[in-house]
């Protein structure tokens, strides 16, 4: 991973949450659950700008690489039909032994400004045997 991208921003775009991409998300995750699940989990921030965009931003080898981890901080559930500003930023690329990691923060706020929900995620690359 390259230590050099903390504090870069990797993608900064307005996301209109419309009932259809929501209704996608409410079959993919199927079962009972579906439905009240769309409004608070509508895009995995490492996506958003595409798929390769965390991975090239953090310079991640995908070969060794594995998902450390997943946070959430809901402030409230998304607005089907609403437009969120969504912005993504390396928090964080550190080394521990032979791995290395990566943090990826995203806020998705409001019209008005106002928080959304705050996703982390944590990325390791682990090093190399000997």
């Amino acid at each position: 991973m390259d230590e050099s991208a903390k504090g870069r921003t990797l993608v900064e775009v307005d996301l209109t949450l419309t009932p259809e991409v929501l209704g996608r998300l409410t079959a993919a995750l199927g079962g009972a659950s579906g439905r009240g699940t769309e409004t608070l989990v509508p895009s995995f921030a490492a996506t958003v700008g595409g798929e390769s965009t965390v991975v090239d931003g953090l310079g991640l080898d995908l070969s060794r690489a594995l998902l450390g981890g997943l946070g959430y901080e809901w402030a409230r559930p998304f607005t089907p039909g609403e437009t969120v500003h969504v912005r993504v930023v390396v928090e964080d690329v550190y080394s521990k032994g032979a791995n290395q990691f990566g943090v990826v923060g995203a806020e998705y706020t409001a019209a008005d400004g106002a928080l959304v929900q705050r996703q982390s995620i944590t990325f390791v690359e682990r090093g190399v045997r000997s």
